[in-house]
């Protein structure tokens, strides 16, 4: 009787860790976290004329969190993807708020028709300019 009480609990531990472990998968390809605090880019110039990498991102990504450059203030934002020549294949909206001195902007985003390539991540306040970030999608 203890062998099977032992072996039920090992089993229910085992269940319960492969739960966990498969739901922080789930959230991590859910949510793309994108750091610009120490990226610079004009506003309105191209992803050509920069020298950094590009950010990356999964066509699987429901919620963006981007952590605004330095100085960004806590106000209403849009967030785009764009083409080379500006058009939009999406646009978010999200207002974006201040926690441990470091202004984050939260958009939900639906990826999944946009075709895996090199595009520019815009992000403005409302009627400002893009200021471009380049940006992969995978």
């Amino acid at each position: 009787m203890t062998w099977v009480a032992t072996a039920a609990v090992l089993l229910f531990a085992l269940g319960g860790w492969l739960w966990v472990r498969a739901r922080r998968s789930v959230e991590t390809t859910d949510t793309a976290v994108l750091d610009l605090r120490e990226r610079s880019v004009a506003r309105g110039k191209s992803q050509a004329n920069t020298d950094q990498a590009p950010l990356e991102i999964a066509r699987t990504a429901k919620h963006l969190v981007l952590d605004l450059p330095i100085g960004s203030k806590e106000a209403p934002y849009e967030v785009g993807l764009l083409t080379e020549t500006g058009d939009e294949i999406l646009r978010a909206t999200g207002i974006a708020d201040m926690h441990d001195h470091i202004t984050d902007l939260r958009v939900d985003v639906d990826l999944s028709s946009v075709r895996p390539e090199t595009y520019s991540l815009g992000v403005r306040q409302p009627s400002l300019e893009w200021t471009r970030y380049p940006i992969r999608v995978f």
